[in-house]
């Protein structure tokens, strides 16, 4: 299993999209964190078994959510670019780096 690391940007979808599933039902947003948790650790094990998008990247599906995770695998690690509604302009986030990451 390769260790997964999030953009600043990754992250903070994450955190955006949780409060906002949480203010519209209670509960919700702590289950797509949830979610997301459980599709980071697949994408850790099986990097390669997603949705190729372009330019390199993976996209995971999180149906129930209308979300897509999209991420580059590396040598020694997956990197996770966006965490996107699936509504959303999708290609906004194609100027993160890896050097704007959590460890």
């Amino acid at each position: 299993m390769k260790p997964v690391r999030l953009s600043n940007g990754a992250a903070a979808e994450i955190d955006e999209a949780a409060a906002y599933f949480n203010d519209a039902r209670p509960g919700f947003g702590d289950e797509f964190e949830a979610a997301v948790e459980a599709a980071l650790d697949l994408i850790g094990k099986q990097p390669r078994a997603f949705s190729p998008y372009h330019s390199g990247y993976r996209k995971f599906v999180l149906g129930r959510y209308r979300h897509l995770i999209f991420y580059r695998e590396y040598d020694a690690h997956v990197w996770v670019a966006a965490v996107h509604h699936a509504s959303r302009e999708p290609d906004t986030w194609m100027d993160r780096t890896p050097d704007d990451s959590t460890p």
